[in-house]
């Protein structure tokens, strides 16, 4: 009995401890999502952005997302990659002239919460024939894309980072992007590396944690809006 106890006791030591040292790593990499000061300047000098009045229409809430990624491309027109354990936030992004799908995707996350949209991170993880998504998540090299989604007043729109397409369908609805395949016939064109089944994770930048400081080997995320999805849906 004795014995049983403490291997109970033992267990659950284990366990509180795993669950502190997560919380614990999660606050010390967790990737904030706030603008800065540096950011308002990149904003409002290098791509002439302004704040949209409220209420505003569902027309000039698209306007304005098409404003932002198009000037984007305008000054950053090729995707390349860059080194990891580089900064990348917008100021350095546009200054570079260089970057990839998770490097505009996080100017985009800002940029339209600058605005006054909310906005949230999505890392699609792609499905390769029969994996699973723990087979997959554990899969060197398996293939992923960064993209936005928006708040609208007419729901949550995906805002791609490779090209300079919305998910917004030809009679003009939004779509999110656990919907973009199945509703992919609505749109009169998108991208083809958006046409297969995918996972769209909510918070997640990367597996690897090299992408944002402190650049260890734990996952990037921005924790509270993963488990607000998580939560909330």
């Amino acid at each position: 009995m004795k014995l049983r106890q403490r291997t109970r006791r033992a267990g659950l030591i284990i366990l509180v401890t795993a669950i502190v040292s997560f919380v614990l790593l999660a606050i010390y990499t967790n990737v904030p999502t706030n603008y800065t000061a540096q950011d308002e300047a990149v904003f409002e000098d290098t791509l002439h952005l302004k704040p949209l009045r409220h209420p505003q229409t569902f027309a000039q809430e698209i306007e304005a997302i098409k404003f932002i990624q198009q000037g984007t491309f305008f000054i950053v027109p090729k995707n390349t990659s860059k080194n990891d354990h580089t900064v990348r936030e917008p100021a350095e992004f546009l200054g570079m002239r260089e970057g990839i799908c998770y490097d505009r995707s996080r100017l985009t996350d800002k940029a339209i919460a600058y605005i006054g949209l909310p906005s949230r991170h999505v890392y699609l993880f792609f499905r390769k024939g029969e994996r699973g998504f723990f087979s997959s998540l554990f899969r060197l090299k398996n293939p992923s894309h960064a993209v936005t989604e928006v708040k609208t007043s007419e729901g949550w729109m995906l805002v791609d980072s490779a090209s300079d397409w919305i998910a917004l369908t030809r009679d003009g609805q939004v779509v999110n992007a656990d919907d973009v395949l199945q509703r992919s016939k609505e749109f009169n064109v998108i991208p083809p590396y958006l046409v297969g089944p995918s996972w769209a994770i909510r918070g997640m930048y990367s597996r690897h944690g090299q992408l944002y400081p402190p650049y260890i080997f734990f996952p990037d995320f921005n924790w509270p809006d993963f488990f607000s999805w998580l939560i909330f849906g």
